[in-house]
């Protein structure tokens, strides 16, 4: 049997389940008496988990004396209609006889399990790793008349004889209705509880104990749109691409304190509350600017972090000869560093930060926005006016730019990088080659700014939380290092500025 599953998942600690559990405001959405089941799972795959790496998940599950076979495989339109959060995904269940020792591929369909026996090449299918779920599951009836299968988790995930993982999560599985009403649950949870919104399914958790991941920062995908698009499906879909940019970074972020997973979670919310206001003239509405507000609170939020690891790590460490003032400088920097870190783990571990998500998840899988009624119904015509209007605030900033002061460098800086988010969003509705030449400018000239930046962040940090008498002239060595760099990329700013201004606005052809 072939279904589409369309689950969203929240992960939270033993004593917070227990909590949903007891809860009063589930009641009043309870269809019938509450089923405990436990669940036994077998995952299968070969030594070398081929068929996990290509989006495939074979399980036996024995509940009650049943035996299931379940292949689950990704949708490739997962997302698109569910706000980025919730999982879409095709399930193909089997009922196999009771005592079977494993996979039946003979009940699946011709396509999949030709596709199997080609990613196992030869390899046998073995059981790799066992889910052991004590289940407690809920038929919910919201108000809207959706019908949701809340389960509640709790167990372990084991990968040979050492190797183990606790699992206490909550899936919330679509039965009837929109997915919107996954998101609405899900906030209503998250006020009695202390969620965190989950991204990986069991087996995919479970894997990552037989063979550990090395962390990565993930940055932003090349988006690419059809020329005739739509103005809503455009925005729907940028929105959408910077929240799984800022969601891809969080793993390596909280769990291997990255400096580069975060620093591109910061980049993904200055690209979301960038498109927020390039799109504003047209459509947005009162969630619109809510998100935008999250987004900047964020963004504080992780800004302290990502100046500590810039100045510690670009600016501190090459200044030299190293003595005592710059050693003392440089312990202090460290152990504010830590403190800055701890803060932002704090907020992204927080409710505020799962609300944030969650609502964003919402307005996606909604469409909860208005569209202005005056607004264009392309997004190739909306693209024009919005990149004319960024680049003419550039140009205004950089008529005098042989004359502008450091707060104007900073602020001509800041305006470049908000017009090539504009050019990220909308450059591929124009045809990629014709817009290869400018970006390309762009993106040299925004490279050189890059000592304006130390420089502001030096004077951020040694002006504040490190100012101290016995590091001043520690302090003054920073910032004489990080100004000559400024001034000798300020040289090539100039000239790559005139380049960029040269270079032909390929939307307006």
């Amino acid at each position: 049997m072939s279904d589409r599953e369309i689950e969203l998942k929240l992960v939270c600690e033993p004593a917070e389940l227990e909590r949903l559990r007891r809860a009063p405001a589930l009641s009043r959405m309870k269809s019938g008496r509450a089923s405990g089941k436990h669940l036994h799972s077998v995952y299968f795959d070969t030594d070398d988990l081929a068929l996990g790496d290509h989006g495939l998940a074979l399980r036996l599950r024995r509940s009650g004396g049943a035996c299931t076979q379940t292949l689950k495989t990704e949708n490739g339109h997962s997302g698109e209609q569910t706000g980025a959060l919730a999982r879409d995904t095709g399930e193909y269940e089997a009922r196999l006889p009771r005592g079977a020792a494993g996979p039946d591929l003979n009940k699946l369909p011709a396509g999949l399990k030709s596709r199997i026996q080609k990613l196992a090449d030869g390899r046998p299918i073995a059981p790799r790793l066992v889910s052991d779920i004590r289940r407690t599951v809920h038929n919910l009836t919201t108000p809207q008349g959706d019908v949701i299968e809340l389960a509640l988790d709790k167990g372990a995930l084991r990968a040979g004889k050492a190797k183990e993982l606790p699992v206490s999560e909550i899936e919330l599985e679509l039965k009837e209705g929109s997915p919107e009403s996954l998101y609405r649950l899900a906030l209503d949870l998250n006020d009695i509880a202390a969620l965190r919104v989950g991204f990986e399914s069991k087996s995919e958790r479970g894997f990552a104990l037989l063979r550990p991941r090395t962390p990565a920062a993930v940055k932003a995908e090349t988006l690419t749109l059809a020329p005739d698009a739509t103005l809503e499906d455009v925005y729907a879909t940028v929105l959408r691409h910077c929240l799984v940019h800022l969601t891809s970074n969080e793993t390596a972020t909280v769990e291997a304190r990255l400096p580069e997973a975060l620093h591109q979670m910061r980049v993904a919310l200055r690209r979301a509350r960038s498109a927020l206001a390039v799109f504003r003239p047209a459509i947005g509405g009162g969630m619109a600017d809510r998100l935008a507000e999250e987004a900047k609170w964020l963004a504080n939020e992780l800004g302290p972090a990502r100046d500590f690891d810039v100045f510690v790590g670009e600016i501190l460490a090459p200044v030299t000869p190293r003595d005592a003032g710059l050693s003392r400088l440089a312990a202090r920097a460290a152990a504010a560093r830590e403190e800055a870190w701890d803060r932002a783990l704090a907020a992204i571990g927080s409710r505020r930060y799962t609300r944030f998500l969650l609502e964003y998840g919402l307005f996606l899988a909604g469409r909860g926005w208005r569209v202005k009624r005056k607004a264009p119904r392309l997004a190739r015509a909306f693209a024009v006016e919005a990149l004319d209007r960024r680049l003419a605030s550039v140009v205004k900033l950089g008529r005098e730019i042989e004359t502008l002061d450091l707060e104007s460098r900073h602020e001509l800086r800041k305006r470049l990088k908000k017009f090539r988010y504009a050019l990220h969003f909308f450059s591929s509705l124009f045809g990629s080659d014709a817009a290869k030449p400018y970006v390309k400018h762009l993106s040299q000239l925004q490279d050189v700014f890059g000592g304006l930046n130390d420089v502001a962040t030096a004077h951020l940090i040694l002006d504040g939380p490190l100012a101290a008498p016995d590091s001043a002239a520690a302090a003054a060595r920073v910032f004489a290092w990080s100004e000559k760099r400024a001034a000798k990329d300020w040289k090539g700013a100039l000239r790559l500025w005139r380049r960029f201004r040269e270079a032909d606005a390929f939307w307006r052809d």
